[in-house]
């Protein structure tokens, strides 16, 4: 018997030092990822500073019971974070395959990293290097416990983006063309993507109520559906 095709669905939360948003994003067989319900909360009351948690019980309060009211259990939670506490540069080397000894970073054992390879110009490699405490991980890490979310991922809201700058060209994109489009938005890698863009890949109710203000968190939150299916 052949298996029914499966329904992909994530519950993406994006965090910044005033503004969490919580999206869930859904895509059914040969069809486009679509919105089924979009959150924000604005702190006004030192929830966070530079990312760093002052008040886990209501953050976790209020995730906990978004994430109740319009999923199920087994939806997979994906975080994306941007703010001053985290190390994000894009940082040129000699080699093409480096490893993170080989970039000029600190190298101390409360620091984890990772990074994405960009494009190769005049002999040096360019790659997307983003970096966080170990003690700040953590922190979030505990807060999904304490939410009770399957957490599936931890990353930064420019390495959710790079994904979604991949997936909107598929088979068309190249490494030297990505590194153009930077150039041309001076390395500002929201600055990739044009206002159709959101159009193009997410499917929004007409109910749905979305500012300008939304257009980044959803993108990231597209970039994070696009990169559990690479």
């Amino acid at each position: 018997m052949w298996n029914k095709p499966q329904e992909h669905n994530a519950f993406v939360v994006t965090v910044n030092p005033r503004i969490i948003t919580c999206s869930i994003l859904c895509q059914k067989p040969s069809s486009t990822i679509s919105l089924q319900s979009h959150h924000t909360l604005v702190l006004d009351n030192l929830e966070l500073e530079k990312l760093f948690i002052f008040n886990p019980t209501k953050l976790a309060s209020h995730i906990r019971n978004y994430y109740r009211s319009y999923s199920v259990k087994t939806m997979p939670v994906f975080f994306a974070l941007n703010g001053p506490s985290l190390y994000v540069k894009i940082i040129s080397v000699t080699k093409a395959h480096p490893n993170i000894e080989h970039f000029n970073l600190s190298h101390a054992p409360h620091w984890m990293w990772d990074y994405s390879y960009l494009y190769s110009y005049d002999h040096r490699h360019y790659f997307y290097v983003c970096g966080i405490k170990k003690s700040l991980l953590l922190q979030y890490q505990l807060l999904s416990i304490n939410a009770q979310l399957p957490l599936r991922s931890i990353t930064t809201e420019h390495m959710a983006l790079l994904q979604l700058y991949r997936h909107i060209f598929g088979s068309a994109f190249r490494h030297s063309q990505l590194g153009t489009a930077l150039s041309e938005c001076n390395n500002n890698i929201e600055q990739l993507f044009s206002k159709d863009d959101l159009s193009r890949v997410l499917s929004i109710p007409g109910g749905q109520d979305i500012t300008n203000d939304d257009y980044v968190p959803l993108l990231t939150a597209c970039g994070l559906f696009v990169s559990q299916r690479l």
